[in-house]
């Protein structure tokens, strides 16, 4: 799947539901994407979700957006690896603090998803003609 279409809403649901972190990795920017430009358009909006998630009480080390191709598999590994660290040295009595404390913020920010109307049915042609 293409960055692009990871969308901010996806990263709030897995902290909502206790994830200890989140790592999105992406092709090189400027211009590896294979879909042109969603990588440059996932870095803005996870750039200003990252910001907001560290002022509501995130760690840093919880959230990442790192650019490796296919073709880097010794890369991805360091990558995972170093997460995996990062979150062990956190030890899992921060994180499930930070969730806790982010918990009723993040439900209220993925309540506005719950409550759009349902999609309004058009009339078939048949129904119509009558």
């Amino acid at each position: 799947m293409c960055t692009g279409r990871v969308d901010r809403d996806f990263v709030i649901e897995a902290f909502r539901l206790g994830a200890g972190g989140v790592l999105i990795t992406a092709c090189h920017l400027p211009s590896d994407c294979h879909y042109i430009s969603g990588n440059i358009r996932m870095k803005a909006r996870m750039d200003a979700l990252a910001g907001m998630l560290q002022k509501l009480g995130l760690s840093p080390e919880r959230f990442k957006v790192e650019y490796v191709s296919s073709a880097e598999g010794e890369k991805f590994v360091h990558i995972v690896k170093e997460m995996s660290a990062q979150m062990k040295a956190l030890g899992k009595e921060k994180i499930l603090a930070e969730n806790a404390k982010l918990r009723p913020t993040l439900e209220n920010m993925l309540k506005r998803k719950a409550a759009a109307p349902a999609p309004v049915a058009k009339p078939s042609v048949q129904a119509a003609a009558k």
